[in-house]
């Protein structure tokens, strides 16, 4: 007997297999003010000049794919991460200073 799943029921566990790995804003926060706050401030007021003041919004309207590959590879002053932080690390940041606006 073969069994036919719907593909809509394929697509709802994709869903729920990801949300497995959800966001850790506490850790987030912690890795934020450990490596970020210098430059990014303790409040998400930029403290340095160029760096993005994350209070405004500002470098946050893309998606959290695309900041994952922007904190991995550095900017400017910013350096890069990757090695540093891990990708579900990088993403607990990401979801903190989502929080900030």
């Amino acid at each position: 007997m073969k069994i036919k799943i719907p593909y809509s029921l394929i697509l709802i566990l994709l869903v729920v297999a990801n949300v497995a790995q959800a966001s850790d804003i506490n850790e987030g926060r912690e890795i934020y003010q450990r490596h970020c706050a210098m430059c990014h401030g303790a409040n998400g007021s930029a403290s340095m000049a160029g760096a993005p003041d994350f209070k405004r919004g500002q470098g946050l309207m893309q998606s959290d794919h695309a900041l994952l590959k922007r904190i991995q590879s550095g900017k400017n002053a910013c350096p890069a991460y990757r090695g540093i932080l891990t990708e579900q690390q990088t993403f607990d940041v990401i979801a903190y200073i989502r929080i900030l606006l």
